[in-house]
């Protein structure tokens, strides 16, 4: 998640820059919610259950980590306010899944309905990471991930993950300021630059 919200604030600071306007708490705000959006199913999924993922496939990565449920959104996106909103939206939703196809987890169905697979980037057949060649694209059934998730999940992985993230609050901060802090000196930059 806190990859997704740099990721919302670049979107936000490449397009504002990209169509020339002021780089405001809201645009950078929308951004944000875009990058996050196909995180939907997490939610409803921790309402339903009380939790989310373990031991059991939930609705996390099975409602809204579905690329094409985006497409008619963009649409109308792209009618009701232009394009600056819809490359947002296109950069946020992009971001979202190219982050979801690697690191932990199943990945999610790139091509649900045509497809019902899941597929993940550098991962071997147990979802850890692996950088081998023939670990490049990996792929699995519903089932099969459903195996994974009773074998290796963690029913407290959020628990354990939010213990992560107040542990190293302080670092994580500090990289998001400056992280802001250089994207508000290369907005100044190009503000200054002859276009």
């Amino acid at each position: 998640m806190f990859k997704d919200i740099l990721l919302g604030i670049l979107w936000a600071f490449l397009v504002s820059t990209l169509f020339h306007f002021p780089l405001t708490f809201s645009w950078v705000l929308l951004g944000i919610l875009f990058a996050l959006l196909p995180d939907i199913d997490f939610f409803v999924e921790y309402f339903k259950r009380g939790t989310v993922g373990g031991k059991t496939l939930g609705a996390h990565r099975m409602l809204t980590h579905i690329p094409l449920l985006f497409v008619p959104l963009g649409l109308i996106l792209f009618f009701l306010f232009g394009s600056a909103v819809t490359l947002l939206f296109a950069l946020g939703i992009i971001g979202h899944f190219l982050h979801d196809s690697r690191g932990m987890g199943y990945g999610y169905r790139f091509f649900y309905p045509f497809d019902k697979h899941f597929y993940k980037f550098f991962s071997d057949s147990e979802g850890h990471v692996s950088y081998a060649a023939r670990d490049f694209l990996r792929r699995w059934s519903e089932s099969e991930v459903r195996t994974l998730h009773q074998r290796f999940g963690n029913d407290n992985w959020i628990r354990d993950d939010w213990k992560w993230h107040k542990k190293h609050l302080p670092a994580l901060l500090l990289k998001l300021l400056a992280f802001c802090a250089i994207l508000a000196c290369l907005s100044l930059l190009f503000k200054a630059l002859p276009l």
